[in-house]
């Protein structure tokens, strides 16, 4: 009976997927020192698995790093492509962001990845190339926010740095143990930016 190559595909990046989402909670929660046992146990795979989908912890560590980035970059794309004013694009990205906790893992694990020897130089250099990225795709909202009134004048790229850091820590709430953002978190973060 011939395998079903489209199905076994799915079925493989579904699996690639889960191990990514397991590896993101396990190395935000424990930190870069985790074994690639902890994250198979986590993911409900075993280690010869893990290690099927990805040749060594610190590829599965770049892995998650980059898809956490890709992702983020993604809604800002998408943000920049709505219709409306800027605000609402804003509005856009921060419901996105903050509704996914795996946003959080993500993004703890990128920091904790930028100061450690466990990278080196050139790998954390990728890794701030992409965040210059996203970070320019969101300079190009402000100014469009600017442009359309509602968006505050001032130099966009400080105005880009305010809200990526905002949101940014505002991923980390739950984290450090304090209520999630919520629709008035976002209300408040969007009345910062406006004019």
């Amino acid at each position: 009976m011939p395998r079903n190559l489209l199905r076994d595909t799915q079925m493989r990046e579904k699996r690639r997927r889960d191990i990514l989402d397991a590896a993101a909670s396990v190395f935000a929660r424990r930190g870069l020192l985790t074994k690639i046992d902890d994250i198979a146990v986590e993911a409900g795979r075993s280690h010869g698995h893990v290690y099927s989908y990805f040749k060594s912890k610190e590829e599965l560590l770049l892995a998650v790093i980059k898809r956490g980035q890709d992702i983020y970059g993604e809604q800002l794309q998408m943000a920049l492509e709505l219709e409306g004013k800027a605000s609402d694009k804003f509005r856009y990205i921060a419901s996105k962001v903050l509704s996914q906790e795996s946003n959080a893992d993500s993004y703890m694990v990128l920091l904790q990845a930028i100061f450690t020897d466990l990278l080196d130089d050139e790998e954390k250099q990728k890794i701030r190339q992409r965040g210059k990225m996203n970070r320019q795709l969101l300079i190009e909202l402000i100014k469009e926010g600017q442009a359309d009134g509602s968006v505050r004048q001032g130099d966009p790229i400080q105005l880009a740095t305010l809200f990526a850091t905002l949101i940014q820590n505002l991923m980390l709430l739950k984290i450090r143990e304090y209520e999630p953002a919520n629709e008035t978190t976002i209300d408040l973060l969007i009345q910062m930016i406006g004019p």
